[in-house]
């Protein structure tokens, strides 16, 4: 039986693909407002790239989260966080006091969102199907994501010309309330195993957790290809805004 079988998963699935498609467009929209509109500088443009992967240094404890407490709370907030956060882009914007200093915190807020998103949605997965499943689910996933992102970048580019950076923004801040929506239909997963006295630390779960992926060939090799390629996205993506929108 299809994964698609799961009315959960399914939820899941639509979750997934409609934020990242929202994502997608705000990621051209926030370059294009601070290059066009702010009037960056390459170092702010870098600094801009930075705050949105800095978060990423907490993914371990992010994934160490997510195992103790409601996963599904998680992912509602993240959400929430994240929408809330780039309404705050077209606001000031309309009131004239937009800032890059706002955007940088913007970026900061949207990282640290989706690094809470993403340990709890790939936690959360197997509890929404059968282990024979598994597969197949996170192969919609993966599809979806990559139909989501192309569709996202092109809507993206065509908003910023017709409505403007800002406004575009807020398409994604529509996505995150509307993939909030789809995650509040999900069947309540199993209770958290939360820490006690008797509980490892959280420090403790994590090590233990690098040591298993260190012993592991492939999952260390995935992990190696990931890293240098998302080193690579960021630098093009700090650069792109620049040369594509700039005029020579």
């Amino acid at each position: 039986m299809s994964a698609w079988a799961s009315r959960s998963f399914r939820y899941l699935l639509g979750s997934e693909a409609t934020s990242l498609a929202g994502s997608a467009v705000s990621t051209v929209a926030l370059a294009a407002l601070a290059v066009l509109e702010l009037r960056a500088t390459t170092t702010e443009v870098a600094l801009l790239a930075f705050a949105g992967q800095l978060p990423n240094v907490f993914a371990l404890w992010a994934g160490a989260w997510s195992d103790r407490y409601d996963k599904r709370h998680q992912l509602l907030g993240s959400d929430l966080v994240a929408a809330g956060a780039l309404v705050s882009v077209p606001a000031a914007a309309a009131a004239g006091v937009l800032t890059i200093g706002q955007l940088y915190a913007v970026l900061f807020l949207l990282g640290a969102a989706r690094v809470v998103h993403d340990a709890a949605a790939i936690s959360l997965l197997p509890a929404l199907v059968t282990p024979h499943q598994l597969q197949d689910a996170n192969s919609k996933i993966g599809a979806a994501s990559s139909v989501a992102d192309t569709a996202g970048s092109n809507a993206g580019a065509a908003l910023v010309g017709s409505v403007g950076p800002a406004m575009s923004v807020l398409v994604d801040a529509v996505s995150f309330v509307l993939s909030a929506a789809l995650l509040w239909r999900i069947r309540p997963a199993p209770p958290p195993v939360r820490p006690d006295s008797k509980r490892r630390s959280l420090v403790h779960d994590i090590a233990e957790g690098v040591r298993y992926v260190i012993g592991q060939r492939t999952i260390r090799t995935v992990i190696a290809a990931l890293a240098v390629l998302s080193v690579g996205m960021a630098i093009t993506n700090t650069y792109w805004a620049l040369y594509l929108l700039v005029p020579a």
